[in-house]
């Protein structure tokens, strides 16, 4: 089982009580595009197949566009072949995050010029919700000080209970449930705001990777002060000028 579908599962039966289905198109707007999702194909005969791939998108209307998983000829034959059935899960770290769930079929196969899936887009769609609170985007870097290196990061998005971010694309591997910490300085005064916590997600974003942090109490305190230092710049929180 791949670790992004571990982490769906995880974080599903976290959040089952904020399930609820949308109408598709707003729905299918929480997934970024190049973000990983998780493909489950069952065949008429009842056989379960899974495995990862890229959100390339929609046509804002009635298709949805995946791109075909790298699997040898044997595979591609026995489970990738019009009118299968297919259910694709994503993790949305927009807003108050989410779980999309979107239950479909292939209705057509491209392998040139690019290797894609189409699959149809459902009236509606699943969709767990996985915070209570919302994140906010933001416009700040920081620093996570490791025994080998200081792994620089650039914050995507901020709440009182966690952020996300992305990491240099050839940057180390960080396992979910380590703990981190990522000090970010105040450009005038160079105080240093430790946002320590556990990572509970993370994806690869084309080259990017992206990771997802729950702070811990000592976080919490400081993101509190992070965030009194912080303003809206027309688009991001970002420090005040």
């Amino acid at each position: 089982m791949s670790q992004q579908l571990s982490q769906i599962k995880r974080r599903a039966m976290e959040s089952r009580t904020r399930e609820q289905s949308k109408p598709s198109l707003p729905g299918l707007m929480e997934i970024t595009h190049g973000s990983e999702v998780t493909l489950s194909v069952k065949t008429p005969i009842g056989r379960l197949y899974q495995v990862s791939s890229v959100f390339i998108g929609t046509n804002g209307r009635d298709k949805l566009f995946i791109e075909l998983p790298k699997v040898n000829k044997v595979e591609r034959e026995q489970f990738f072949q019009i009118g299968y059935r297919m259910t694709i899960k994503a993790v949305s770290e927009k807003g108050e995050g989410a779980l999309v769930n979107v239950r479909t079929q292939i209705s057509h196969i491209l392998t040139d010029p690019v290797p894609l899936l189409v699959v149809d887009i459902p009236p509606q769609i699943d969709v767990v919700q996985l915070r209570k609170e919302p994140r906010y985007a933001v416009n700040l870097e920081g620093e996570i000080v490791l025994p080998s290196r200081t792994l620089n990061v650039l914050l995507k998005d901020l709440s009182t209970s966690g952020c996300s971010f992305y990491i240099e694309a050839n940057g180390p591997t960080i396992e979910i449930n380590n703990v981190v910490t990522v000090e970010v300085m105040h450009p005038k005064t160079e105080v240093i705001y430790p946002l320590s916590g556990k990572v509970c997600n993370h994806q690869q974003l084309g080259v990017n990777k992206q990771l997802g942090i729950e702070f811990d109490e000592s976080g919490q305190q400081a993101v509190r002060e992070l965030m009194n230092k912080l303003m809206f710049d027309g688009a991001k929180l970002s420090f005040k000028q």
